[in-house]
């Protein structure tokens, strides 16, 4: 995966400034990291559970419902949070005001009714969709068809380009081996970084967000 904080959020930042009342901005941004999130409970499953977060089923029967819940408490709770500090004087509050997030206490304004639930799932689907196709040359399996196949990336992509060999920490080996792919993750975490908060600056100088909830 690139970094899924910020990073994955960039396609979703885009389609919501591009097409702002066909999209719900926050679940598509949830849920660009809801299967990153998911896959950290992989120990406490038989089975890997990241080949099933990964997936289109798995964006259908994980990633879509926990977004909408997720949502929900992000845009009732966490989001006015956010807007509460960014206008504080306080050590955080330069850096969530370049971002924008003072005007995020308007999430609040959202509401609950039939077209949030039909806006969010089809919202939550693209946005867990896109975090699957930025990981499709990033990573060395392609779990998007699980559990039916799971596909290995072409051998280009998993040419060693530098090779320091493995070292162990303790009881945590580490592997000091630079892949193709590992090179197009890193590439991949900058640029989609870097989209990702010029997506949020050009919604702070227009004052977006405001705007948009003013008219809804």
């Amino acid at each position: 995966m690139p970094s899924a904080i910020f990073s994955h959020q960039a396609p979703g930042l885009a389609l919501k400034i591009k097409y702002p009342h066909k999209f719900d901005g926050t679940a598509l941004c949830i849920s660009a990291i809801v299967p990153d999130l998911l896959s950290l409970f992989g120990p406490f499953f038989a089975f890997t559970l990241r080949n099933f977060t990964h997936s289109i089923l798995g964006v259908i029967f994980s990633t879509v419902p926990l977004t909408i819940i997720l949502t929900v408490i992000f845009c009732t709770y966490i989001g006015p949070f956010c807007a509460k500090l960014a206008k504080k004087n306080g050590f955080l509050s330069r850096p969530l005001r370049y971002m924008g997030m003072e005007t995020w206490d308007n999430l609040k304004k959202k509401k609950y009714n039939r077209r949030f639930f039909l806006v969010a799932t089809y919202s939550a689907f693209i946005g867990g969709f896109t975090h699957l196709l930025l990981d499709l040359p990033s990573h060395e399996y392609i779990e998007i068809f699980f559990p039916w196949v799971i596909l290995q990336n072409p051998d280009f992509l998993l040419y060693s380009i530098i090779d320091f060999g493995s070292t162990t920490i303790g009881t945590i080996q580490i592997d000091r081996n630079l892949t193709v792919f590992q090179l197009i993750w890193f590439i991949e975490t900058l640029i989609t970084l870097v989209l990702a908060l010029y997506f949020l600056r050009y919604m702070k100088n227009r004052n977006l967000i405001s705007k948009w909830y003013d008219k809804t």
